[in-house]
């Protein structure tokens, strides 16, 4: 399919997509000679035929093999509009597959303040798309380039914004639940890892010696353990963070509250997850961190975001 669209920088003009959709509407295949035979028997239009297939395959039109095309039921449908429409539909359909697939990251697309229009930069488009290009062109989706941009028409700006908000939605969600995944895996598997040493710490207690994360969210802390072998109720109450590279977490304000509360009962423990594999590998254990962060010259404490309430 891309490799017909990469031969061509035209897939023909306005009347020749129009004539090739009707000739193809309504059939349950048709081959591809009869397509080439009736097209070139057609003196006023201009069709690339192999490439205009590949273009109709590419919007999920048809369904082609080396020999035949099928065309689809949403090719029907298009068929039943004015020629306007169906033009408009392939742009806005073009428009859709180029944004679904990725083609416009977030570099390639812009705003021209002075000019007041979207801005597409050339180079978003590989030369595999550049027939689709054109064709937005000669449909009036695309305006003319400027300093390596292509100006996008006012009346499909709402098309090109629509598509690359739901991309950009989604790839976003995407993004943030992986992300919160590998977080909850490496968090997961550092809690596992200061377990373990507290139960080496203190083996005669091992057996109560908990990690409470999994049935206590909003306890503010991961792990309960004892100071000592004489200690009869939990006292050490720790928190863990996991990182990777310079030493950095994000506390949340409930567990500063308890960080607060507990005082020296409380100990944040850093872990760096890539030396807990290393033999003898200690993570840094911060006992009264609401105390020792907050009065520290050694941290630097941001507020990455705030809570704006009137009143």
């Amino acid at each position: 399919m891309l490799t017909e669209l990469k031969r061509c920088n035209s897939i023909g003009n306005v009347d020749g997509i129009l004539f090739l959709v009707s000739i193809m509407a309504g059939k349950e295949r048709i081959s591809r000679d009869e397509i080439r035979n009736r097209c070139a028997l057609e003196n006023s239009i201009t069709v690339n035929c192999p490439g205009a297939v590949a273009f109709f395959e590419y919007l999920r039109l048809v369904d082609a093999t080396s020999d035949t095309v099928m065309p689809l039921p949403e090719l029907d449908t298009l068929a039943t509009k004015s020629n306007g429409e169906i033009i408009e539909q392939l742009a806005a359909m073009s428009i859709n597959r180029l944004v679904e697939e990725g083609i416009f990251d977030k570099d390639a697309t812009g705003f021209d303040a002075e000019k007041g229009h979207l801005t597409i930069k050339r180079s978003a488009f590989p030369l595999a798309y550049a027939a689709v290009r054109n064709f937005l062109t000669m449909a009036g989706a695309l305006d003319k380039e400027e300093n390596g941009e292509i100006c996008v028409a006012g009346n499909y700006e709402s098309d090109w914004t629509e598509q690359l908000r739901n991309r950009r939605k989604k790839f976003t969600l995407e993004q943030l639940l992986k992300q919160q995944e590998d977080q909850s895996r490496r968090g997961l598997e550092a809690e596992e890892f200061v377990l373990g040493l507290e139960k080496k710490r203190l083996p005669e207690l091992a057996q109560k010696i908990k990690r409470i994360s999994d049935f206590d969210v909003a306890a503010g802390y991961d792990i309960v353990s004892y100071e000592n072998n004489e200690t009869e109720h939990y006292d050490r109450f720790i928190e863990v963070k996991c990182y990777m590279g310079s030493p950095h977490f994000f506390w949340s304000e409930n567990e500063s509250d308890v960080a607060r509360i507990k005082a020296d009962k409380y100990i944040l423990c850093l872990v760096d997850y890539l030396r807990m594999g290393e033999p003898g590998y200690q993570p840094e254990f911060i006992r009264n961190p609401y105390e020792t962060i907050f009065d520290s010259d050694e941290w630097l404490i941001n507020a990455s975001s705030y809570r704006i309430q009137k009143i």
